[in-house]
């Protein structure tokens, strides 16, 4: 019994130290309008598409962002995380303009 509960414990105690990539991201700077996206008081983000799927034996619903300018692709984590925060049963997906790699 002393080894269920302590792997238990164990089990917890890495399940919440699990990183969250979005933990550290400040999304004050970014507001709603309808449905686009505003950083900083500026059109950030249209959205492109809504998709809903059957998937894995679920109903997974995702929408797409549409970066408006490559000005913005340093923000987008912010922009998941705001749109996370305010709709979190849909995924979302950016889609950014090409800069070159």
């Amino acid at each position: 019994m002393k080894k269920i509960t302590l792997l238990f414990l164990s089990t917890l105690f890495v399940l919440g130290c699990a990183s969250n990539p979005l933990r550290n991201i400040n999304t004050d700077k970014f507001s709603f309008k309808g449905t686009d996206v505003y950083y900083d008081g500026k059109l950030m983000a249209t959205m492109a598409n809504i998709e809903v799927a059957y998937d894995d034996g679920k109903i997974v619903r995702e929408v797409t962002y549409r970066l408006v300018s490559d000005e913005f692709n340093e923000q987008v984590f912010g922009l998941i995380k705001y749109f996370r925060l305010r709709h979190p049963s849909y995924e979302i997906e950016v889609d950014i303009p090409y800069k070159g790699l």
